[in-house]
């Protein structure tokens, strides 16, 4: 029987064996792939220089036409790019001091601290200790899983050696920073500064990169938001190491620890015009369906034509002047729309889809086809005009009814049931009268001032009958403020335009957009018709005239009001902008408001705040126009008498009949009817129904 001391020499003796064989195996675990990345790296072509990069989720940038950041895109990781010389060097040095202080002045692979991590692990018989280099630690993050097993380790030992021998420390440096993870879903310095301090990276203070610095190697334990203790701890330590590493002087280091966090509180930017982000997404997968696939993570910069200070206007409009809501089946009701667009280019420079993106991403300024009323005489006058009718010329607001070829009755109405006597085409815009309308429409065909919607930019089915005078058939705001874009630039329709470009990541143009332009009319008739959209605005009776006060500039401009007043529009422009406004319930409940008091001061306090101290342009007079002076009564020549007032005419429309009478009569005293009912349909005595219809056409 052996003794105690033998048996314990024994297990002694067994024990070494044991530790003897496991280092065997670990030298030739790890001799064996050390031995194969060497002759690796001596075989390794030549052509191999220049490896590439795996291409890193990034955020998409989407800017204004004048710079200011509207919107970030990301898919899985918010991470936004940055150069080394945009990352201040106490950003870098902070990183270097508390994760690999050898970084600028030792090989990539740390020698030591790789085989001291070995020993553990081989103790173990698993990879329990890194030993990480901050370009091992690179090489893992871009290439590997966290899986940690020795195959890993040995090909993160060859992708380490690759990086270093291919890119400079201050390329590896910055591509770690831009890689690594802080914490709050910010991936690189960029979006941490972000999301931590809400301000960029090339502002970040001492204090501030030694908190971010810190947090790399446990970041949701040393996060301030959670742990502001944990991580206040770990910051002056990562500022204590930039002291004794010489980094910063005491008295800076001293100062920066007695600083506090200093949060911005969690930071999410916010999307600045979510509704035109919107088109914008919907505009790249119509013209450039490659980058519209990767757009959200894929790190473009997209450069649109949004002005920013015409869509801070276009929010303050909607959020100050939307009438008062009230709950409609538990949701806020009404909501609006706006569109801007500049004429000449057809650059969208303001868009507004709702009161409330976070409530409801239904964009009305799109996909909402509402009647828009009145608006749609826009296109009725431009026919008349165009058809070569003199501008003067007059229709009678009396009472009429339209008979079908099926005997379908159609009697329009006036607002009020108020009706004005004989109008001229200035007078009937600046009044909204409906009857001369509708009157001018059966002169001049529905199908023809169809045609003319639809040449102007009017895309939306449009009934062909007589009721389509008045927004009958239901239209978008971006097709509205389209289509009298050709009226404000002199005739040329416009492509509504959001995109102007987008480039990659490394500043290579992918998408560039131009304008595209077509005329659809004679500049003469644009120019007329404007002129003649001024009455609402100009005239003391127009129905937009308590408007031209807040606008305080030259404009043209229509309200519309839909039946049952459903919806209000307001739809004008000028020279720089044409801007279509649209008030209403989602439901289609009766709003009880007309387009003055329902769109107008919403367009109206848009434009003031918009065009602010940009110069008052008015409408460019084309040749082949000129002004007469005609009789205010009947819109014709002057017979010595009649009160007149100057009229605009395209050349060769000019009235040539003077005035028989001397009425001097003035816009302000036209006689007005108000019938106590409508026109009742035909009865059995049908020369009684021929008796009274024809005494109220000619009282």
């Amino acid at each position: 029987m052996q003794s105690r001391k033998e048996r314990a020499g024994g297990v002694k003796a067994k024990t070494w064996q044991a530790f003897w064989a496991r280092l065997a195996g670990g030298l030739i675990l790890i001799g064996f792939p050390l031995v194969a990345i060497g002759v690796g790296l001596l075989l390794l072509p030549t052509a191999w220089v220049g490896w590439p990069l795996p291409a890193l989720p990034a955020d998409t940038m989407i800017y204004s036409q004048d710079g200011h950041l509207i919107s970030v895109l990301f898919a899985r990781q918010n991470r936004m790019p940055i150069a080394y010389r945009d990352i201040p060097p106490m950003m870098s040095n902070a990183l270097v001091a508390i994760e690999d202080d050898t970084f600028w002045i030792e090989p990539a692979i740390d020698p030591v601290g790789m085989f001291r991590a070995a020993a553990v692990d081989i103790a173990h018989r698993r990879i329990l200790q890194g030993g990480s280099t901050i370009t091992q630690q690179l090489a893992k993050n871009l290439y590997l899983t966290p899986r940690r097993t020795f195959i890993r380790k040995m090909l993160e030992l060859l992708i380490t050696l690759k990086l270093a021998t291919t890119y400079s420390r201050r390329q590896i440096l910055n591509m770690y920073l831009n890689d690594v993870y802080f914490g709050q879903g910010a991936w690189g310095v960029q979006a941490a500064s972000l999301v931590y301090f809400g301000h960029g990276a090339r502002s970040l203070t001492l204090p501030e990169s030694a908190l971010l610095a810190g947090s790399v190697s446990a970041p949701s334990y040393f996060d301030p938001y959670r742990h502001p203790h944990a991580a206040l701890l770990r910051r002056n330590l990562v500022l204590q190491r930039m002291r004794t590493l010489g980094y910063i002087t005491p008295t800076a280091a001293r100062q920066a620890m007695q600083s506090g966090l200093h949060l911005s509180g969690p930071y999410r930017l916010a999307d600045q015009a979510p509704y035109f982000t919107q088109l914008v997404a919907r505009e790249l997968a119509l013209r450039a369906p490659a980058v519209a696939r990767r757009l959200a993570g894929g790190g473009y910069r997209v450069l649109t034509t949004l002005n920013w200070t015409d869509q801070r206007a276009a929010n303050a409009a909607v959020a100050y002047y939307l009438p008062p809501t009230a709950l409609v089946r538990g949701v806020p009701q009404p909501e609006a729309a706006l569109v801007a667009l500049d004429p000449r280019n057809g650059y969208v420079r303001a868009l507004v889809g709702g009161d409330n993106y976070a409530r409801t991403q239904f964009n009305r300024a799109l996909f909402s086809r509402r009647q828009p009323g009145s608006t749609m005489k826009y296109f009725l006058y431009t026919t008349v005009i165009d058809d070569g009718y003199p501008t003067s010329s007059t229709q009678l607001s009396a009472p009429v009814r339209f008979v079908g070829a099926h005997g379908a009755a159609y009697v329009p109405h006036n607002y009020g049931l108020v009706y004005h006597g004989r109008l001229t085409i200035r007078r009937a815009i600046a009044l909204s009268d409906n009857i001369v309308a509708v009157k001018w429409m059966h002169v001049v065909g529905p199908p023809t001032m169809i045609r003319t919607a639809q040449a102007m930019g009017i895309i939306s089915p449009l009934a062909d009958n007589l009721a389509t005078a008045l927004g009958a058939s239901g239209v978008t705001p971006m097709e509205m403020a389209r289509a009298v874009a050709p009226l404000a630039n002199g005739g040329q329709r416009v492509r509504p335009i959001s995109v102007l470009r987008v480039t990659d990541a490394n500043g290579r143009p992918v998408f560039v957009q131009h304008p595209h332009r077509t005329p659809v009319l004679q500049p003469q008739v644009a120019y007329v018709v404007s002129q003649l959209f001024r009455a609402p605005l100009d005239e003391s009776a127009g129905t937009a005239h308590n408007l031209q006060s807040i606008i305080n500039r030259p404009a043209a401009a229509k309200t519309g009001t839909s039946n049952s007043q459903r919806d209000a529009w307001l739809v004008g422009y000028t020279p720089q902008l044409t801007t279509a406004v649209w008030v209403g319930n989602d439901n289609d409940a009766p709003l009880g408001l007309t387009g003055d008091r329902g769109a107008g001061p919403i367009w109206a306090h848009f434009l003031r705040w918009a065009l602010a101290g940009r110069p008052r342009r008015t409408f460019a007079s084309p040749p082949g126009v000129v002004w007469k002076s005609v009789c205010r009564t009947d819109g014709l020549l002057p017979n010595g008498c009649c009160s007149t007032y100057r009229e605009v005419y395209v050349a060769g429309h000019v009235p040539t009949a003077v005035s028989p009478g001397c009425s001097g009569g003035s816009w302000g005293r036209l006689p007005e009817t108000r019938p106590s009912a409508p026109i009742p349909p035909p009865s059995g005595d049908w020369k009684s129904f021929v008796h009274r219809l024809i005494k109220s056409l000619f009282p």
